[in-house]
């Protein structure tokens, strides 16, 4: 079959063994977007993920490398708590690896890129 870009959303409870703090929950709710499409690169996830915000109405937003297995690049996302008086993650992104698609039968100059969000 051809080709057909394709965006892929989710909102699900997730639960991670994560030592509780003000920042940090062991069960939330996650909002999940996956983009697929020719020419993708990190200044789109980027600009998604500052709209996504601003629709929300949160503007303060910050974005910082990070090591993900399946994404290269990959950046952990911030946002200013003003309660917390602090930066908080907020989420996570990145550009999936070439050898990640190639599995999949996508076409080579195909790019995905992918975020997971706090609902909370």
């Amino acid at each position: 079959k051809p080709f057909r870009p394709a965006k892929y959303f989710s909102i699900d409870r997730v639960f991670r063994n994560e030592t509780l703090d003000a920042t940090h929950l062991a069960e939330f709710h996650q909002i999940e977007g996956v983009v697929v499409d020719y020419g993708l690169a990190l200044g789109d996830l980027i600009g998604i993920i500052h709209a996504f915000f601003k629709k929300l109405g949160i503007t303060k937003i910050r974005f910082k490398p990070a090591y993900n297995p399946y994404t290269e690049p990959s950046m952990e996302i911030f946002s200013y708590h003003e309660g917390l008086q602090k930066w908080v993650e907020v989420g996570n992104s990145g550009v999936f690896r070439p050898e990640m698609l190639l599995p999949m039968g996508l076409p080579e100059d195909v790019s995905v890129i992918a975020w997971g969000l706090s609902l909370e």
